[in-house]
């Protein structure tokens, strides 16, 4: 009870510091003043007795601290003292702390910054209601379901709630602009009962409602003019009229995360629809619990619903809707080592700030030998200088905290309004929350630890008698010192970064020049999506498609018009499969499909190498048809020809007769090697919502407007967009510009503050050997002499981090290959040597500055007696 007593005594007075020490000194003085008026009593006069009182009491100060003593946390006493000193201490030295708190503010807010990026993109919270009640469910390794299945264990009560959604949908909107795609996310009416958003305004859809549309508040303030009577306003949506019953919350973020944000939530309406599958567990319960629930009603449902190649209830998987459960679950592995290779690159950068602020603190400590000596001298114990020396560091952590917080802040909100041309919506939400503030304040923490731990060890461990001479030493301390150490650690660090920017932009440019296996610069695509309801009959889509190529195929300047099911490099279907050959040859293959119309390899300007394209008469009803890339060719067939040949997928059993072999190329990413594709008669598989129209022509940016007019007069209601097939690689370049852009910007932060670095330690050796300068050029030194020496240490110095770093990074940046194209390798010449020739350029600017400065040294004046 005691404890608890004097520890509430502390807290109060932490909270009440300024009352409490009024009341005390109230209290002394209330104790002298008693006992002067007993004084006053026996004779004294007043003076006298305050005087007798006060000297009878003893020393005030000594009474209130001891008192104070009882209230206190004295080690929060301790820091509060050193904080308000170092404060004191920087404000005498305002550019040394400028250039301190910089260096810090720089690396802490690229690794802030970085911080939050990867929160949002792999460890975003969705917003419901107690979202970690929230799980994810996989049954037999697939993570969508058909509607009987979600209906089957929604019916089971399993759970408290259970819904379905389907990611990645898209809807024609009609407006008066005319008809614009829009990125929607189609969930059972269930959804906004079991996940719970919070709402802008207005609700969720109900259970059982149809024809109704729940709005994202970006898409309401930027098209639909911030309506404040939105609610019940009638969009136009596939043709279909739908109904605004609700915005969602201003940051909202889906279930499905990695900053995927549709503009509206609209209802599954079809029956064959696959829908990933929420629940949300009962109060209480564990997943092992749901797991044994879940598994007995999967064991019900496959006697229910058999499979002939699986049952769900053998592979089951459960997991929470944020953390490392989900990115294993959704196998997001790539993206976590692109992360984690971008936390660990701005981990770099920091440790180049703190190096530099080291060296800064160094050279602060060595001009501050005499004061430190005096101090040890009279009985200051080292661990109490180390501790305050500390406290400087741990300030200037604490503002260079602050302000890479600032730019933390200004970065991020940049990074909040771009809206990337992706297939699908993505839309960041970073904000400052509790995640990002336990970082800084571990980031501060660690910085103040490694600026000024080594410092306040090298400061405090010095010879009394050499300190407490009135000047220092003007010799040089020899140039493998401290200072120069960290120095060169910079550059090595500087190196790596660097290599790794150089190795982006190389695999950036490779890929911008890089022959993706089919033309680029004579190829128009136009994407026209339809309305589903309007082409439900298969032969009416298939009279469009007909009238569409008639028309492009007789505008003038068009060479060769086609239609595909999917463009290469963006967007891909794979399939992975057994193949049965008609030589009973069974082959277990992964490969990329697509559907494709005749003309559409002469459109690409892909060769055919054997047998022929479709034709016209490759249609529905007549027997199946495929084209295989070489890469396939071989596979199945080796190096015998295979136009001729009849393959069969075992699971469909359909015969498909080969009747062409394509040459290789590329299909989703520039970066692929060896991959198998299998092209299908466009006109023999159902045409899908999204046709896509290729025409080759000698100008494809002048024939935009007339390829989009033409397929607007066949169908008013699609959504199309038109754009020369060079302009649409930006998703393949996606990996190369990111990494290009992030880890160059990275790289020449850290190569600034390496050079900041160079230049302080040459500009602070050549200060301290004023005087031995001046002897040399006082005994015919010229200045010629004085600049070598200067250039040949800062050389020696940069020689070393430059060898250091390079053996650094032929090996860290192995990892990287992943991200690289084939003609791009890890030990890349190039990017190497461009690497040491930027960072020796640098090193002699910063040398420069110093060794001038070093060769005007004035004799008389460097050697004047101090």
């Amino acid at each position: 009870m005691n404890r608890i007593l004097e520890l509430w005594r502390r807290l109060l007075y932490l909270g009440r510091r300024g009352a409490i020490d009024a009341a005390l000194t109230d209290e002394i003085r209330f104790h002298i003043e008693s006992r002067a008026d007993e004084l006053e009593q026996s004779g004294l006069s007043r003076a006298d007795a305050l005087a007798q009182a006060a000297r009878e009491f003893g020393p005030r100060a000594r009474h209130g601290e001891d008192s104070r003593a009882t209230w206190q946390f004295q080690w929060i006493e301790d820091v509060g003292s050193d904080l308000r000193y170092a404060w004191r201490a920087l404000k005498r030295s305002p550019g040394f702390a400028a250039a301190a708190i910089l260096s810090l503010a720089l690396g802490i807010g690229a690794n802030t910054t970085i911080f939050s990026l990867t929160m949002e993109f792999l460890f975003s919270v969705p917003s419901a209601r107690e979202p970690q009640r929230l799980v994810s469910i996989q049954l037999a390794n697939s993570s969508h379901e058909p509607m009987r299945v979600y209906r089957f264990l929604r019916d089971a009560h399993i759970f408290s709630g259970l819904t379905g959604s389907f990611e990645e949908s898209e809807v024609n909107w009609q407006n008066a602009a005319g008809s614009r795609r829009l990125s929607v996310y189609r969930v059972t009416s269930d959804f906004f009962q079991v996940v719970d958003p919070p709402m802008a305004m207005g609700r969720g859809m109900q259970p059982g409602e149809r024809g109704v549309a729940v709005v994202d508040y970006d898409f309401w303030k930027r098209d639909l003019g911030a309506d404040p009577d939105v609610l019940g306003r009638v969009l136009i949506l596939d043709g279909e009229p739908h109904t605004v019953t609700g915005v969602l919350a201003r940051d909202h973020r889906t279930v499905l995360g990695f900053g995927f944000a549709p503009v509206m939530y609209l209802p599954v309406t079809r029956e064959d629809a696959i829908v990933s599958l929420t629940a949300r567990l009962p109060q209480g319960m564990s997943l092992d619990s749901a797991y044994a629930r879940l598994k007995a009603a999967c064991q019900e449902l496959d006697r229910v619903f058999p499979q002939r190649d699986f049952k769900r209830a053998d592979d089951i998987q459960l997991s929470p809707l944020a953390g490392m459960d989900r990115l294993r679950m959704m196998n997001a592995i790539p993206l976590t080592a692109f992360f984690a290779m971008l936390m660990i690159v701005v981990g770099l950068v920091l440790a180049i700030a703190c190096t530099n602020v080291a060296s800064l603190l160094l050279a602060r400590g060595s001009s501050r030998r005499q004061e430190l000596g005096i101090r040890l001298a009279i009985g200051a114990k080292r661990g109490r200088l180390i501790r305050q020396l500390l406290a400087e560091s741990l300030l200037l952590a604490i503002l260079g905290t602050l302000a890479g917080l600032a730019i933390n802040l200004w970065l991020t909100g940049v990074f909040n309004r771009v809206d990337l041309p992706l297939p699908i919506r993505l839309q960041l939400r970073i904000s400052p929350d509790w995640r990002l503030l336990l970082y800084a304040c571990a980031i501060a923490i660690g910085s103040a630890l490694l600026c000024g731990l080594l410092p306040a060890l090298k400061a405090t461990r010095t010879d009394l008698q050499s300190s407490l001479r009135l000047r220092e030493s003007s010799g040089a301390d020899g140039l493998w010192n401290l200072r120069n150490v960290l120095v060169a650690g910079q550059l090595a660090i500087s190196i790596l970064l660097l290599s790794a920017g150089f190795l982006f932009l190389r695999n950036l440019l490779a890929a911008t020049a890089m022959n993706p296996g089919f033309d680029l610069d004579h190829t128009l695509w136009a994407a026209m999506r339809t309305v589903p309801e309007k082409y439900t009959d298969p032969r009416a889509a298939e009279r469009l498609v007909e009238n569409a190529l008639t028309s492009l195929r007789q505008t003038p300047g068009v060479e060769a018009a086609a239609v595909a099911r999917i463009v290469p490099l963006n967007s891909q279907q794979t399939n992975r499969t057994d193949i049965r050959t008609d030589r009973g040859k069974n082959v277990n293959v992964k490969f990329k499909e697509n559907s494709v119309g005749p003309d559409y390899f002469r459109t690409m300007d892909i060769p055919i190498v054997a047998g022929r394209e479709f034709l016209g008469s490759d249609r529905s009803g007549t027997p199946a048809v495929v084209i295989v890339n070489e890469n396939l060719a071989r596979e199945l067939f080796g190096e015998t020809n295979p136009v001729g040949h009849i393959i069969r997928f075992v699971r469909e059993n359909e015969a498909m007769t080969i009747v062409g072999v394509a040459r290789n190329s590329r299909y989703f990413t520039l970066g692929e090697q060896n991959a198998m594709a299998l092209y299908f008669a466009f006109a023999q598989r159902r045409p899908p919502d999204a046709l896509h129209f290729l025409v080759r022509t000698e100008s494809p940016a002048s024939m935009v407007r007339p390829v989009t007019t033409i397929l607007e007069k066949l169908d008013y209601t699609a959504a199309i967009e038109t754009k020369p097939m060079r302009n649409a690689m930006f998703l393949a370049l996606l990996p190369s510009r990111a990494g290009a852009g992030l880890l160059g910007a990275v790289g020449l932060l850290g190569l600034m503050l390496a050079s900041i670095g160079l230049y302080g330690v040459l500009a602070y050796a050549v200060g301290r050997r004023r005087r031995e300068i001046g002897l040399r050029m006082a005994l015919g030194a010229t200045p010629r002499d004085v600049l070598g020496t200067v250039f040949r240490d800062a050389f020696i110095l940069t020689g070393a981090g430059i060898a250091i770093g390079i053996g650094m990074a032929l090996i860290l940046v192995k990892p990287l290959a992943v991200f690289l194209v084939p003609a791009i390798s890890t030990h890349d010449p190039i990017a190497f040597g461009s690497v040491v020739i930027v960072l020796a350029l640098v090193a002699a600017a910063a040398t420069l500055g110093p060794a001038l400065r070093a060769s005007r040294v004035d004799p008389m004046v460097a050697l004047r007696y101090e």
